[in-house]
C-alpha cells in the first residue's frame, strides 16, 4: 500500500492520467536504480536517486506554497526531469541524438520563463496600490529563466567537479587561441588545423585525442546559454501579448502557469 501511494504521488488535483505518468517513470527509475546498484556505479547510483526526489518537487512545491500546477505543466515537468537524466545521462541520449541536449535547454528556458512569469503574474494580480506593465512582466521571466539557466550550468559544473561525471560535454576542435600558446607576453597565440592531441601523464601514460583538440565544455556551456535564451524570449514574447490583452488568442500560455490553490 505504501509503495503504491509513494509510485502514485502527484500534486493534489493530478488527472489520473498524471499519475499513471508518475508511476512510469518511477518504475523505470527503480529497475535503473537496481542495474546500476548490481553493477556497483556509485555515481549513476547518485543520478537515479537524485531523480526519485526531483519527481517530488511538483508535490512539495504546490503544498508549500499553496498554488495548483496544471496537468500539462506537471506532464512536461517530471517528462523534462526523466529526459535529462534517466535518458539523458544514464541511457546516453546526449550522445545518441545530438538535438537531445539543445531541446532540452530550450525547454528548460521556455519552462523557467513561465515560473517566473506566473510568479510575477500571480504577484501582480493581488497588487492595489502598484501595478506591473505587461513589458516590465516580460523582461522580468526572461530574467528569473536566465538565471535558473546559469544555475543549471552551475550545477553541471559542479557534477563535473566532485562527482566526476561529463555533463558539460566535451568537444573536438581544430583551432585553439590562447596566451598559454605564445612566447610573447599579454599575446594571443594561434594553433589551427589541430590534427590530434596527445596528453602525456605523470605516471607515463599517453592518451591520444584524435580529430583535433579536446574542447572541456566551453562550447557546450556557450550552447546552452544561447539555446535557454531562446526558450526565455520564445516564451516571455507569448506572456507579454497575455497579459497585455488576455486575448484567446494565447490561452495556451496558461497550460504553462501556476495558479493559486483553493
Amino acid at each position: 500500500m505504501i509503495l503504491v501511494k509513494w509510485l502514485t504521488r502527484s500534486t493534489n488535483d493530478a488527472s489520473r492520467f498524471v499519475k499513471i505518468v508518475y508511476v512510469l517513470y518511477r518504475l523505470i527509475a527503480l529497475i535503473m536504480l537496481g542495474s546500476q546498484i548490481w553493477m556497483q556505479q556509485g555515481n549513476r547510483v547518485m543520478i537515479v536517486l537524485l531523480t526519485l526526489v526531483l519527481f517530488e518537487i511538483p508535490a512539495i512545491i504546490e503544498n508549500k506554497f499553496k498554488i495548483m500546477i496544471p496537468d500539462i505543466l506537471e506532464i512536461v515537468i517530471i517528462s523534462f526531469i526523466f529526459s535529462s537524466t534517466i535518458l539523458g545521462e544514464l541511457s546516453d541520449f546526449y550522445g545518441y541524438l545530438p538535438f537531445w541536449d539543445t531541446g532540452l535547454h530550450t525547454l528548460n528556458g521556455f519552462l523557467a520563463a513561465g515560473v517566473g512569469f506566473s510568479s510575477i503574474y500571480l504577484l501582480n494580480e493581488g497588487m492595489t496600490s502598484i501595478k506591473l506593465t505587461p513589458i516590465f512582466i516580460a523582461i522580468t521571466s526572461f530574467c528569473f529563466s536566465m538565471t535558473i539557466g546559469v544555475m543549471w550550468e552551475f550545477g553541471e559544473f559542479t557534477a563535473d567537479q566532485w562527482l566526476n561525471t561529463d555533463m558539460q560535454k566535451d568537444r573536438i576542435v581544430q583551432k585553439v587561441n590562447s596566451v598559454e600558446l605564445s612566447d610573447k607576453p599579454n599575446t594571443v597565440g594561434h594553433v589551427k588545423n589541430i590534427d590530434h592531441t596527445t596528453i602525456h601523464t605523470k605516471d607515463n601514460k599517453n592518451i591520444v585525442v584524435k580529430g583535433g583538440y579536446l574542447d572541456i565544455g566551453l562550447i557546450d556551456t556557450m550552447k546552452d546559454l544561447f539555446v535557454n535564451l531562446i526558450g526565455a524570449i520564445f516564451f516571455s514574447i507569448f506572456g507579454y501579448y497575455y497579459s497585455a490583452s488576455h486575448s484567446r488568442k494565447y490561452k495556451f500560455i496558461r497550460n504553462f502557469m501556476v495558479y493559486k490553490g483553493k
